[in-house]
C-alpha cells in the first residue's frame, strides 16, 4: 500500500485540555497543519506557534455524498515540545490522535484529538492532550468520488 499525495492543508486553534486534573501547562495557540493526503494512508506534519511540532502515520477512512465529504482519520507517530513543560520528562515525544473532518467540495471543517506523551520512558508522564478546531482545503477532487 504507498502513500497518496493530494495534500490537505489545514490551519486553526490548538487549545490544551486538563484530562489528567492537577495543573496543565496552557499551549494554546495557533496551529497549521499538511497532511499528504485526506483519504488512505499519508502521512501528518503539524506545527504550533507554542513550540509543539508533530511528524506521524495516518490513515483517512472518508465517504463522500452528494457533494458532502465525511473523513475519520486515527493518527500515531513523533512529536517534539521546543521547551520544557512540566508533563513532560523530555522535549521528544511520542502522539496519537484522530481527526473528524467534513466538507464540501474542497473546503473543510475539523476536530482533532491530539495526545503527546513520553511512553513512561521518563517520569513525569502526565502527557499533553489537546484539540484542534481547523478549517482548510484540499488539492483533491472529492466531489467525483
Amino acid at each position: 500500500m504507498m502513500p497518496c499525495f493530494e495534500p490537505l492543508l489545514l490551519a486553526g486553534w490548538l487549545l490544551t485540555q486538563n484530562l489528567a486534573g492537577g495543573p496543565t501547562t496552557n499551549l494554546d495557540a495557533g496551529v497549521l497543519e499538511v497532511q499528504t493526503c485526506e483519504r488512505g494512508l499519508g502521512l501528518d506534519l503539524k506545527a504550533s506557534s507554542s513550540g509543539l511540532y508533530g511528524l506521524a502515520a495516518q490513515y483517512g477512512l472518508s465517504t463522500t455524498s452528494h457533494g458532502w465529504t465525511v473523513t475519520l482519520t486515527p493518527k500515531a507517530g513523533l512529536a517534539y515540545v521546543d521547551h520544557r513543560v512540566a508533563e513532560q520528562d523530555s522535549r521528544g515525544n511520542f502522539e496519537v490522535g484522530a481527526q473528524l473532518l467534513i466538507g464540501r467540495d474542497r473546503w473543510r471543517i475539523g476536530v482533532e484529538y491530539w495526545h503527546l506523551s513520553n511512553a513512561y520512558l521518563g517520569q513525569p508522564n502526565a502527557g499533553l492532550d489537546l484539540v484542534m478546531v481547523q478549517l482548510g482545503w484540499t488539492w483533491a477532487d472529492t466531489g467525483s468520488h
